[in-house]
């Protein structure tokens, strides 16, 4: 979805709608689009940057890090950005500086507000996302979801414990 920067007025531009989203521009591996995302985007002028002031609703379907089951991720985001053209950037440097990579671009009189979007979907998934604060994760030795209950290998571990015991007597 492109905005061009000349509908943008002092007094803004407001945008709320739904749309579909592919998955493949997700980050996380094995993830995937529950629903349509909707948003709402308030786009005002000043100078020329452009602030972007919004919100994001989704559901999102992940792979927890410790039990490797699929989890459901509601997102609700609130994001407030400044957009600099990108002739802004110095051009006889190739590099990016540390401050100017702080900075989000838009190019040719042009936004294109489906990327901000999932950047802010990116942006709000957890770096090891977990299905719940107290996933007990699978059992390295045979693989079973602890959450299910005890595994093949607690049976197996306990009868060893109980020989032991009786050995220490």
């Amino acid at each position: 979805m492109i905005i061009n920067v000349n509908k943008i007025s002092d007094k803004g531009y407001s945008l709320n709608d739904t749309i579909d989203i592919d998955n493949a521009q997700l980050l996380e591996e094995g993830s995937f689009f529950l629903e349509e995302l909707d948003f709402q985007v308030r786009l005002k002028r000043q100078d020329r940057r452009i602030q972007a002031q919004g919100s994001i609703q989704t559901a999102i379907s992940l792979v927890c890090v410790r039990c490797l089951e699929q989890f459901e991720l509601k997102i609700h985001s609130r994001f407030d950005i400044i957009l600099f053209p990108k002739e802004m950037i110095e051009t006889r440097s190739t590099a990016l500086g540390e401050e100017e990579l702080e900075y989000i671009f838009f190019e040719n009189d042009q936004i294109d507000l489906e990327k901000i979007l999932v950047e802010q979907v990116n942006l709000f998934v957890p770096f090891k996302p977990v299905c719940k604060a107290d996933c007990k994760g699978i059992c390295p030795g045979c693989g079973a979801n602890l959450n299910r209950g005890a595994c093949p290998c607690d049976q197996a571990k306990n009868e060893i414990k109980f020989l032991f015991e009786k050995v220490k007597r």
